[in-house]
């Protein structure tokens, strides 16, 4: 059966996947991720710094190490949002082509919304109904609206992570003019997307990336302090010293 590589070369990280088809289906034989920034730097001058490019540089040929072990037959190496950004997308095309052999392939916003789309409803359950779909990623978002499995509607808005935090939240804490921005920004992106995919009411939420599961714990994180919180205050007004000290 063949074996196949994916390599993500996004604004924030590098990751790869090696997955060999078994059984009609595809069986994950190798993930790595290395956080490498490559769209800081495109993000405040317009261009790939030569750090950020050596970085991802040493990423990739680690992942090749891995390509070669594993024997893979097939590989598609993209990126996405600060490649499509960069003034000088060219000359890291050739270096990653010099050292690797592999040739990059730049997509669109829209073709990485329809991969995540089909990389979700393939493998994640309950999404044959009405889903919306929100990848959250370092340079752009790409959110989806799919039903039946289908995309009715997707688009990609510049509101990733390290876009954002270039732009507005180079000091911390943020000047609070610099959040007022950066608010203004997102509700008026988020508008935007709305008009253009008018999802409804939508059952099922997924967001995906590293990003959405920094903040899903994050958020988990948060309540079960202020769980534990309320906890130890019940404690205190029930308990016997409490009583004691009325």
């Amino acid at each position: 059966m063949p074996t196949f590589a994916a390599i993500d070369i996004g604004s924030n990280s590098c990751r790869l996947k090696i997955a060999k088809v078994v059984a009609h289906q595809l069986r994950t034989l190798h993930e790595d991720r290395e956080v490498t920034r490559l769209g800081a730097s495109v993000f405040a001058s317009g261009l790939v710094s030569p750090e950020a490019m050596a970085a991802t540089l040493r990423a990739l040929k680690r992942f090749q190490r891995a390509v070669q072990s594993h024997g893979v037959d097939q590989i598609r190496v993209v990126a996405t949002s600060a490649m499509r950004d960069a003034r000088n997308a060219a000359a890291f095309h050739a270096w990653v082509k010099a050292e690797t052999g592999w040739n990059m392939e730049v997509i669109s916003g829209l073709e990485e919304g329809r991969l995540i789309h089909r990389g979700i409803v393939s493998g994640e359950p309950g999404t044959g109904g009405k889903v919306l779909l929100i990848d959250l990623g370092g340079g752009s978002c790409e959110i989806t609206l799919s039903e039946h499995k289908r995309i009715k509607e997707t688009i990609s808005v510049p509101l990733g992570a390290v876009r954002l935090t270039e732009e507005f939240l180079s000091v911390d804490p943020a000047p609070p003019e610099d959040l007022a921005r950066m608010r203004r920004l997102i509700a008026r992106e988020l508008r935007r997307s709305h008009r253009r995919i008018q999802p409804g009411r939508v059952p099922l939420v997924i967001a995906t990336s590293g990003t959405a599961a920094a903040l899903a714990e994050a958020c988990a994180a948060a309540l079960a302090n202020r769980a534990s919180l309320r906890s130890r205050q019940s404690d205190l007004l029930v308990s016997p010293q409490a009583d004691s000290r009325r």
